[in-house]
């Protein structure tokens, strides 16, 4: 950043480049390389496009003991009013609650607020909440963002000391934006900036995973109480998958996808042949474009144009100068070698000449630029955070603009623990402050209809060593939904940029990347991704992720501690599909709910894993609700410190005082499942309706439950079913894990008691299962195949296998050793079920 500052003439460094640059040779032999906007054949010829958005979390399944005895806390509190301050009513509670807690109010500049923290927070620390007032001054608001990255700095080794002894070490903010981090848009665009505080707290996990890393965003509504309960609930959170959480006004709990919670919910696709038709730039529209000369913003520049007639003003740092001559006629690629020519007896430096030669071909592609916009184009060079500059650069043509497309930033990677002042500002300064001066150079100009930001994906999962970086975008995706809120016929869309292939992407870089998983993004794509947001189809996205929905980092650490966690169950039992689960006169949890839970606590507990294999789950005593339960207790244990994770996990509930066991399994957990074996195909395409089999009584699910649709083959050995089910998630996915829906899997569970029926001649429950495999989720409401085989009768039980496939014999899900169980009333209960939800 400081380099760029100093030289703006150089190519612009991505975070997905910077990122992994170590040393400033390093930097500088890649800023002298030149352009960065070169394809590359291994980048991909399409792109995903996903929605960034809201989803629903289920409740809070509060852990027992999360910090140490007798812990401290510090508030840091920043914004007016800091005396009635959220930050006194959160130290009060904190108080209240046994904790010994400090206040400290910042003011001033970020070299006042780093010289006040340094220092001050060395002794223990089990939690830094940092509190953000309102405002509704750009400067505030951006200085927040720096102040956020300061606390962070100086309390981090304090938190990591008490992460080092086992408990919880906890750094939370709390901003009271809209109860949705921003993104219902409901107050003050610039106030919204302050959500940019989740990509600081981002980028803490990702450099230090150990700790607990939070944004609350609480609803201005909730006050009181109400507010502290919520904020010091969510301290207790045993899931670690939500740096990002948003309370609403009810309690409702909210986070953003796709991220290391979940995937996107809307993904579709980029395609260079699809046809692009812009209706909404015309001859008479002039598009203003921040950092557009060179680099990736300068290739969606130039696409653009060729599919609209709109005019475009490109605003840059670099003066344009007239080249050297011995630079003149020299093909890029040999300018070091004129340069040491044309430059010999001189005390012209290596770095110089690269420096030099840098600035020309820097120059060389805003005239490449210019020279393919031709008349429609101009370049203007100015400070983008001047707004005096800009407004005099522009002239007469301010008035005439009617579309801004934001795509200035500079970086200054260090890891958050050596972040200064100066760099922070330098960074936060081109994205936000520049759009503050722009916006103010523009003026109230009605005729404003198209706004697009140039965000990232280091700011929607956090990138190490990029806090600020973050920070500013993620900042930026918030102003863009509270303006689009305030302006709803008016395009406004943030665009977090995945990691762009380009001339300044080696082998290395690249095969870092591809082993990560990571598909880079070819140029020609992402320019047309660009194009197409200001399509009719597109213009009402407001935050998109162009590129692959992963993170740049490295993954979560394996290790976790043991955990006590509760859960409520209280809703559960009204819920149709639950009520489906009902044996005789009562209602049963089905047992692939309480797998579920379990599964679902240890891969919450573990961000980017998830469970590809469970050993011996057993039903000690299933939860009927024939009683009122509220919670149970789901107890961890890591087995080994080796890979893959072993976790095992018993639940257990309260009966009359007593300790109850209700489930237990042994879970492994790890990034990606195993290739999915295949089986043969041996069964036809269609056969009998399998109602039979609950109509019968030979099983009593309730139709919601109903998923076996179809006996493709039934014979002595094996029976195979057709199946089919809606898996619409319950209690909002409390009971899900990355692979297992515990909806679809009770349809699985449904075929090893009709083996066992035949086999003991009695209706049977399952109780147990040996081993599960998990190559894929199950399709939710598509057809699959369940292969029900290798019966083995016992005196009132039987071991079955079960294994859903899809309808070439690809393994889904394979369920070893079922074991199923009849008792002499077992047949009536279930004539007694078909009885009721048939009548």
């Amino acid at each position: 950043g400081a380099v760029q500052e100093r030289f703006p003439h150089l190519p612009s460094l991505g975070p997905e480049q910077l990122g992994t640059l170590r040393t400033l040779d390093q930097i500088v032999d890649l800023l002298a390389e030149g352009s960065d906007v070169h394809p590359k054949a291994e980048a991909a010829a399409t792109a995903p496009r996903h929605l960034v958005e809201l989803v629903a979390l289920p409740p809070i399944d509060h852990q027992d003991n999360t910090f140490g005895d007798h812990p401290h806390a510090v508030v840091i509190e920043l914004g007016p009013d800091q005396e009635s301050s959220d930050g006194a009513a959160i130290a009060d509670a904190l108080t209240n609650h046994h904790w010994t807690v400090r206040r400290i109010p910042l003011t001033g500049t970020l070299d006042d607020i780093d010289t006040t923290l340094t220092g001050t927070l060395d002794e223990r620390t089990d939690l830094c909440i940092v509190t953000v007032g309102s405002t509704h001054d750009w400067a505030e608001a951006t200085r927040a963002l720096g102040a956020t990255i300061l606390a962070a700095k100086h309390t981090h080794p304090a938190l990591l000391n008490t992460a080092r002894t086992g408990t919880r070490a906890a750094f939370v903010t709390v901003t009271r934006i809209d109860g949705a981090l921003g993104f219902v848009g409901a107050g003050d665009p610039v106030g919204a900036l302050a959500g940019g505080v989740g990509g600081v707290v981002k980028t803490l996990g990702v450099e230090h995973p150990e700790l607990f890393s939070r944004a609350l965003d609480i609803h201005p509504a909730l006050d009181g109480d109400r507010f502290t309960t919520a904020v010091l609930a969510e301290l207790h959170d045993s899931a670690v998958d939500t740096p990002e959480v948003g309370v609403g006004e009810l309690g409702d709990r909210q986070t953003l996808v796709p991220g290391i919670h979940a995937g996107s919910a809307e993904q579709t696709s980029v395609h260079l042949n699809t046809p692009v038709e812009i209706t909404a730039l015309t001859a008479d529209d002039v598009v203003l474009v921040t950092g557009g000369a060179r680099g990736v913003t300068a290739l969606c520049v130039r696409d653009l144009a060729r599919h609209c007639d709109a005019r475009f003003i490109l605003l840059g740092r670099t003066e344009l100068v007239p080249e050297p001559q011995w630079a003149h006629g020299v093909e890029d690629q040999d300018l070091r070698r004129a340069a040491i020519a044309g430059l010999g007896g001189t005390a012209t430096t290596p770095r110089e000449i690269a420096r030099t030669c840098a600035a020309i071909t820097a120059n060389r592609e805003i005239q490449d630029t210019l020279t393919v916009l031709g008349e429609r184009g101009r370049y203007i060079a100015a400070d983008v955070t001047d707004t005096a500059a800009i407004e005099a650069a522009l002239g007469a043509d301010r008035d005439q603009i009617t579309a801004l497309v934001h795509g200035a930033g500079v970086l200054a990677d260090a890891l958050i623990t050596k972040k200064t002042a100066g760099e922070i500002a330098r960074v936060l300064s081109p994205k936000i402050g520049g759009l503050a001066a722009v916006l103010g150079a523009l003026g109230e100009t009605p005729q404003l209809r198209h706004l697009v930001f140039f965000t990232s994906v280091a700011g929607l999962y956090g990138n190490s060593g990029q806090a600020d970086y973050a920070a500013a975008n993620e900042a930026l995706g918030r102003f863009a939904a509270t303006w689009k809120h305030r302006h709803p016929d008016h395009h406004v869309t943030a665009i977090d940029w995945g990691a762009w292939d380009g001339g300044m992407v080696t082998p290395e870089l690249r095969g870092y990347f591809l082993d990560r998983g990571i598909t880079l993004l070819d140029p020609d794509v992402g320019a047309r991704a660009f194009t197409e947001q200001f399509t009719t189809a597109r213009r009402d996205d407001v935050v998109i992720l162009i590129g692959e929905a992963k993170s740049l980092a490295t993954g979560q650490p394996s290790h976790r501690p043991d955990t006590i966690v509760r859960r409520n169950l209280s809703d559960l039992p009204a819920h149709r599909i639950i009520a489906a689960h009902r044996i005789g006169d009562h209602t049963v949890l089905p047992a692939t709910f309480g797998l579920g839970a379990m599964i679902n606590v240890v891969e919450r507990a573990h961000p980017g894993l998830c469970v590809t294999t469970v050993r011996d789950f057993r039903v000690h005593k299933g939860i009927v609700f024939d009683h009122p339960i509220t919670d149970v207790s789901i107890e961890t244990t890591h087995t080994d410190d080796n890979e893959p994770v072993r976790v095992h996990v018993q639940v257990f509930g309260t009966e009359n005082d007593r300790r109850v066991p209700h489930y237990a399994a042994t879970f492994e957990l790890s990034t990606t499942p195993d290739s999915a074996p295949a089986v043969p195909v041996t069964w036809p395409t269609t056969g009998a309706d399998a109602e039979i089999l609950y109509r019968d009584a030979t099983q009593f699910h309730a139709p919601p439950l109903q998923g076996m649709r179809r006996i493709l083959r039934d014979d002595a050995d094996t029976l195979v079913l057709g199946c089919a089910l809606s898996g619409a998630p319950v209690a909002l996915g409390a009971f899900t894990g990355v692979l297992h829906n515990p909806v679809l899997a009770d349809v699985i569970l449904q075929g090893p008691p009709v083996a066992g029926h035949r086999a003991l001649g009695s209706a049977c429950l399952p109780l147990g299962i040996g081993r599960i495999d998990y190559y894929d989720a199950l399709p939710d409401d598509e057809p699959f195949v369940l292969i029900v085989d290798n019966a083995r009768r016992g005196p009132v039980d039987a071991l079955v296998d079960a294994c859903a496939v899809t309808a070439n014999g690809t393994v889904l899900q394979r369920f070893t050793d079922v074991t199923v169980v009849t008792t002499p009333d077992l047949s009536e209960k279930f004539r007694e079920s078909v009885r009721q939800w048939s009548a």
